[in-house]
């Protein structure tokens, strides 16, 4: 065995590898607690956020159901829940001991876990209809929504008219969806089809209607866009599509539903062109 300095290459070999592996070791760990954290930042994170509901929320029975990491802000995450409120979940968000974000306030008292909550049993009920084998239309995206009204969009022209009042909503009401979805329900439709054209599309959005109307999905409007089908990479053959927003159930019937299909697709168009050319001059 050769010998430098009194030591072996073979024994020197093994320190090399030693220190390389150490290093590796700590690089993963370091990584790892970026992005997951580590468990002791983790209890304190807990601690602090049981701390803040005792201090906070005496008077309410929320407790810690989970912490987690996120590294894109940096923040221990605590998801408070209620067992007696199913709409009572929001999240802390902790930095060291400390509470820095509470949305509490946006998350339970506007309204928007009341409405999620609604808007996703809608959701799952037209998702039933639309993914269903015999489902005779072809599309590439479709589902429903219960509509949020907002009075301060009242001047987008893209901004729903119709629609529920988030501070209305009250807090784990039973609602009725079905009646609710009779003047808020919305339908998002991307039907694909070779042949766009107004007549056809005026067949298939009452198919469409036909198919919610037999296992009684109300809603009030539609989003109904008529496009060419998608190859298996998402591409289509050419651009060529009819487009209508906010569509109302009460308008979809057959006597000159493709001239009105028309006319909502040429103003819906209109819009679009004025919006471009508000934003072309702003960026003059």
């Amino acid at each position: 065995m050769i010998k430098v300095g009194g030591c072996s290459l073979k024994r020197s070999t093994k320190i090399i590898l030693l220190v390389i592996a150490f290093i590796v070791v700590i690089g993963v760990l370091l990584i790892g607690n970026g992005i997951h954290g580590n468990p002791i930042s983790k209890n304190i994170a807990k601690n602090t956020a049981n701390k803040y509901l005792d201090e906070h929320y005496h008077d309410k029975d929320f407790e810690v159901e989970d912490v987690f990491y996120n590294f894109k802000d940096g923040y221990y995450h605590a998801r408070i829940v209620s067992p007696t409120s199913i709409d009572s979940h929001f999240e802390l968000s902790i930095s060291g001991d400390q509470v820095v974000i509470d949305n509490y306030e946006n998350s339970v008292l506007s309204g928007w876990n009341t409405w999620e909550r609604i808007d996703n049993v809608y959701r799952e009920m037209v998702d039933e209809v639309f993914s269903a084998p015999d489902f005779p239309l072809e599309s590439g995206i479709d589902f429903g929504t219960i509509e949020i009204y907002e009075e301060y969009a009242s001047d987008d022209p893209f901004a729903p008219e119709y629609g529920v009042t988030l501070s209305e909503l009250e807090l784990d009401k039973a609602y009725d969806i079905k009646q609710l979805a009779k003047t808020k329900g919305h339908i998002i439709y991307y039907a694909q089809d070779e042949d766009i054209t107004y007549e056809r599309a005026s067949e298939l959005l009452l198919i469409l209607k036909d198919k919610l109307d037999e296992v009684d999905i109300p809603f009030y409007a539609v989003d109904f866009i008529l496009e060419k089908p998608r190859d298996d990479d998402g591409v289509q053959s050419d651009d060529l599509s009819i487009h209508t927003l906010h569509f109302l159930y009460d308008d979809i019937y057959e006597k000159d539903l493709a001239e009105r299909i028309e006319a909502a697709h040429e103003m819906l168009m209109k819009l679009y062109e004025e919006e471009d050319k508000q934003l072309q001059d702003l960026n003059k």
